[in-house]
């Protein structure tokens, strides 16, 4: 049985401005990720729809400098790999070009070009499927890694939609990374998982799936393939997870990957409906030979805050390493589901 931990801290009680300064408790909830004990905190404020981002200065000031990623400059602009060891120069997959990124973040970094347009709005985005391509190619790039080079073992696909998501190229990718050692979240789940599988003689992940859809607060949907939920210590306001049933991404089958890509269709759509442009994925992969983890990815909404437009980012992201939330994932949940039952359309 998981423990999903929380707790209410109390605050001051003021006189609230929006209540014609009647008295006022102020509360946060926090919890505990059931896996790692790292907290997030779920902020008792009332939340209006964000209504939907205007892209279109946005896009105008890109174009005056070139985009290395549009089809004229690629050739000239990007950087190639070695085609005795890879046996391409780029990788070209289902209109999706794969390079060597020119930033190096870890022993091996890709990066996949996952249109040949400049600006994909989330309504292309989910009908054109360029996603699921993009990390299908990637995948295919990283299997020849992963075959030659035995000392790099974390795998992860990412992802940073639009500029609220860190992204400084507007022009769509995605990344991938690997490498020798993992990155802090990587490491800690996947030694969390060894721990928790030791002692218990089970899987988390597989647990973890039995229990959230027994409980059925955050559970969105399965089919025996890849499992949705709304993780319990959310990443941020909205923070949407996939469980798959193999370790590896390398252990994906066709059939894993078509599962894959129908639930990330619905979930983009539930992003699109909140007028959500902007988020960031993670894709991270089991360690060869181990049964203690599931490969599974994390997708977090991100969103310039009105009025002025800041950063849904801040000290407890990126210093404490901590998330601040107005929104509960159990209502998260509830709404994506509709998307499954065609209550919406």
């Amino acid at each position: 049985m998981l423990t999903f931990k929380k707790a209410i801290q109390k605050g001051i009680v003021y006189l609230n401005p929006f209540t014609n300064f009647s008295p006022h408790e102020g509360k946060v909830e926090i919890r505990w990720d059931p896996l790692t004990d790292l907290t997030s905190r779920i902020v008792h404020f009332p939340v209006k729809k964000i209504g939907k981002f205007n892209f279109n200065d946005t896009v105008e000031g890109s174009l005056h400098s070139k985009c290395p990623f549009c089809p004229e400059n690629i050739e000239r602009m990007t950087s190639r790999f070695d085609k005795g060891l890879f046996g391409f120069e780029r990788l070209e997959r289902d209109g999706v070009t794969v390079i060597p990124n020119i930033l190096s973040f870890d022993k091996y970094c890709l990066v996949a070009i996952i249109s040949k347009e400049h600006f994909v709005d989330m309504d292309t985005l989910i009908n054109g499927n360029y996603l699921l391509k993009g990390i299908k190619a990637l995948i295919e790039a990283l299997r020849i890694i992963n075959d030659f080079d035995k000392e790099a073992q974390f795998y992860s696909i990412n992802c940073n939609y639009m500029p609220m998501s860190g992204s400084s190229i507007l022009h769509p990718h995605i990344q991938a990374i690997a490498g020798e050692y993992p990155t802090n979240y990587h490491g800690l789940i996947l030694d969390k998982s060894r721990i928790f599988c030791k002692d218990n003689k089970r899987v988390f992940w597989d647990v973890l799936m039995n229990e959230e859809k027994d409980l059925y607060d955050r559970y969105i949907n399965d089919d025996g393939k890849v499992y949705w939920y709304a993780p319990f210590a959310p990443k941020g306001n909205v923070d949407l997870g996939c469980i798959f049933q193999k370790n590896s991404i390398f252990d994906l089958t066709d059939a894993d990957m078509n599962s894959f890509g129908t639930g990330l269709h619905k979930i983009l759509t539930y992003l699109k409906m909140e007028n959500i442009s902007g988020f960031n994925f993670s894709l991270f992969s089991g360690v060869k030979d181990e049964e203690s983890f599931r490969a599974n990815m994390r997708i977090v909404a991100r969103r310039f805050l009105p009025p002025v437009n800041a950063s849904d980012a801040n000290y407890f992201n990126k210093i404490h390493m901590e998330s601040a939330c107005l929104l509960f994932p159990e209502d998260v949940a509830e709404e994506a589901r509709e998307i499954w039952s065609k209550k919406i359309i």
